[in-house]
């Protein structure tokens, strides 16, 4: 399956840097020897970081006659402008976990295992180590505490 992720994005946003480095993560050559079966072709993704005044609207689109599915991810200019360069692999790393799978969920693609996708494209971007790690209070029977989970 073929993964493409490109921007339209203000230079300040610094966002080119990001994707540069994602590419360096092979995220091309990953997808494409993998088989979610014939339902889907790839995914284009599009990171969004323009001036809010401009009023870009999120698109999303499925094309049958290609297997495609198209979707915009948002962000914030001021938020990219104002981040670090890891805060940046972070803001884009989290919606692309989150966002993706869930608008494949959205739609009825026949002969394509959208689970096996979601699962090797979260362990991909877990493994480029992108994402911030949450603590998560868990109580063992003895009262203990805390253990760290990736989120």
């Amino acid at each position: 399956m073929k993964l493409f992720i490109s921007s339209d994005a203000h230079w300040e946003s610094r966002l080119g840097q990001v994707l540069d480095e994602l590419t360096d993560h092979k995220f091309r050559q990953h997808f494409e020897g993998q088989d979610y079966g014939t339902g889907l072709a790839g995914v284009s993704v599009i990171f969004m970081c323009r001036d809010p005044s401009y009023s870009f609207m999120r698109r999303v689109r499925f094309t049958k006659k290609d297997k495609n599915l198209h979707l915009d991810i948002m962000l914030d200019l001021p938020t990219m402008k104002a981040a670090s360069p890891e805060d940046r692999k972070r803001v884009v790393a989290q919606p692309l976990f989150d966002e993706v799978p869930e608008v494949l969920v959205s739609y009825k693609i026949p002969d394509f295992n959208k689970d096996a996708f979601a699962v090797d494209l979260r362990r991909w971007i877990d493994g480029m180590g992108w994402r911030r790690p949450v603590a998560i209070r868990l109580r063992n029977g003895y009262g203990g505490e805390t253990a760290n989970r990736g989120r």
